[in-house]
């Protein structure tokens, strides 16, 4: 099995949406809603229903399948079909409105920078500008919401890092894919089945002893943040980072390290503010 096959027997009343290519994320909030994602927009779809225990009945199935679980004990799912497709669901009590799940489709198709132009993303300047930033080993940061386009940009712009450079992805979810020939994989592993859990930060850590030239750091979401930034300053450097959160406004250094060194402060400071 490659993919929707794993889990549409479960899902019927949703099968048309999971197979629409047009559609290219599914969300069940309970029962008796479906939502959906067409060209970057959310619209409901009237008339699906899929039933509390028959749900709650796919989703134990689904978790099951794809070597997982969920129950009262353990009542969050967040895993993947071998395609690269995401399947997440949360189960009452902590979903109060019923189950949640949402199923976020792969794209096969690999974006090159000349789309996200055509499509209106960025211009050429800027698109130009990141490009110097990328050839000039510059370290960046992607910020943005859910769906906001964070992989689809990063991994664009991975595509302008010379192919003779060593690469070292490491996200919770696999899901960049870059042409280099020379990079390795890290993909973080929640506690399931007994096995403990090996988070990005764990992974990041251990790729500072590979030699990597570059590393694409995906998902921040805690400690692997400040990780990230203090490897800036070691002997390996952080090329591109997926950060979830929105745009924010710089702090100058000296107020939030008030004790670092002036030569450290001033590092800092270049760092967050390089054109």
């Amino acid at each position: 099995m490659s993919g929707f096959e794993i889990i549409l027997p479960f899902l019927k009343p949703i099968e048309h949406l999971i197979l629409d290519e047009s559609v290219s994320e599914v969300m069940v909030n309970g029962p008796d809603h479906v939502f959906v994602e067409k060209a970057g927009y959310l619209q409901e779809v009237p008339g699906v229903s899929l039933g509390e225990r028959s749900l709650l009945v796919a989703v134990k199935n689904i978790a099951r399948r794809l070597g997982d679980d969920i129950s009262e004990v353990k009542p969050i799912l967040d895993s993947r079909l071998p395609d690269g497709s995401r399947v997440a669901a949360v189960i009452p009590p902590c979903s109060l409105g019923g189950i949640t799940l949402t199923i976020r489709k792969f794209s096969s198709r690999l974006l090159e920078m000349e789309d996200l132009i055509r499509a209106g993303a960025l211009d050429r300047a800027l698109a130009n500008r990141l490009e110097d930033y990328v050839l000039s080993r510059k370290n960046l940061l992607i910020s943005g919401g859910t769906g906001a386009g964070k992989t689809t940009l990063a991994a664009s712009l991975g595509r302008f890092i010379p192919p003779d450079e060593r690469l070292l992805l490491i996200e919770d979810t696999a899901e960049i894919r870059l042409p280099h020939q020379n990079q390795v994989r890290f993909e973080a592993r929640r506690e399931q089945n007994g096995l403990p859990a090996i988070s990005v930060r764990d992974l990041l850590k251990a790729s500072l002893r590979h030699r990597p030239d570059r590393i694409i750091l995906g998902e921040v979401r805690g400690g692997e943040a400040f990780d990230g930034r203090l490897s800036i300053f070691s002997s390996f450097s952080i090329r591109v980072i997926r950060e979830h959160c929105r745009p924010f406004t710089p702090t100058p250094p000296s107020k939030l390290f008030p004790d670092l060194p002036a030569p450290f402060s001033k590092a800092v400071s270049n760092y967050r503010t390089a054109p």
